[in-house]
């Protein structure tokens, strides 16, 4: 593996004192620094909040095209086998991080399954070409949206690569797909949070995905993809803590 691009995409691990534990994965390309906002007020509560680095993520974009779905799949495994010892694993996911909690909780037991921004349907459609597309376009950028807007503290937090490999996306769109069709499956309690001004997810994801998993439905008015960042991350923290009881 190569270096971290930024000290802040490392995986982190704050312990707790109630003896319950939060998995908070993070999405597609992104890194745990996503969760620095929301892991103290969970820790404050007296949870053990474990955020770990997705494979091929936080380095290069080089390293991302070298994994795949299973890779970030066995990441979270990895760090949910670490918090074995805790008597409840609750699950929260950013966007691809939320289809992963899915899955995990299809294979394992868990407390609670939160997902932010998680895709069922996606506002592009080249994503449905990404499997043909990726041998003549290796790479594709994300759209112009960064965190300039964002208040000082939620902009240091930013970090994302500026691009992705366009095989990796339909990584993406597979494990969408898996989730969605596994979600129906579960019986655990769920909490679907989901932006109406979501650049990147369909906001249609949010009741498809709370219908399929019988969840409760939050939604935001004004949030980007990333609403863990944005104005109105008072609400999701007040929600994720009333839901992890």
């Amino acid at each position: 593996m190569t270096e971290l691009f930024d000290p802040l995409c490392a995986p982190f691990l704050l312990e707790g004192s109630n003896g319950q534990a939060v998995l908070a994965i993070h999405g597609f390309t992104g890194v745990p620094a996503h969760f620095r906002l929301l892991a103290p007020v969970l820790h404050q509560a007296g949870f053990t909040v474990s955020a770990p680095l997705l494979a091929g993520h936080g380095t290069s974009i080089d390293d991302m095209a070298a994994t795949n779905g299973s890779d970030w799949l066995e990441s979270v495994f990895t760090a949910a086998n670490q918090l074995e010892g805790h008597r409840r694993l609750h699950v929260v996911g950013l966007s691809m991080g939320g289809s992963l909690g899915v899955l995990l909780a299809a294979r394992r037991r868990i407390g609670s399954l939160t997902t932010i921004s998680t895709p069922v349907k996606f506002r592009s459609r080249l994503i449905h070409l990404a499997r043909l597309m990726h041998r003549v376009v290796p790479r594709s950028q994300w759209p112009p949206t960064n965190g300039s807007a964002l208040d000082p503290e939620a902009a240091a937090l930013w970090l994302t690569y500026p691009a992705y490999p366009t095989r990796s996306a339909a990584e993406l769109l597979r494990l969408s797909r898996q989730a969605y069709q596994q979600a129906a499956t579960l019986s655990v309690p769920a909490l679907v949070i989901q932006s109406r001004t979501d650049e990147t997810v369909h906001p249609d994801s949010g009741p498809l995905l709370a219908r399929a998993l019988s969840g409760r439905l939050l939604w935001l008015e004004r949030s980007r993809h990333n609403a863990l960042l944005d104005g109105e991350r008072d609400r999701i923290h007040e929600a994720i803590l009333g839901h992890l009881g």
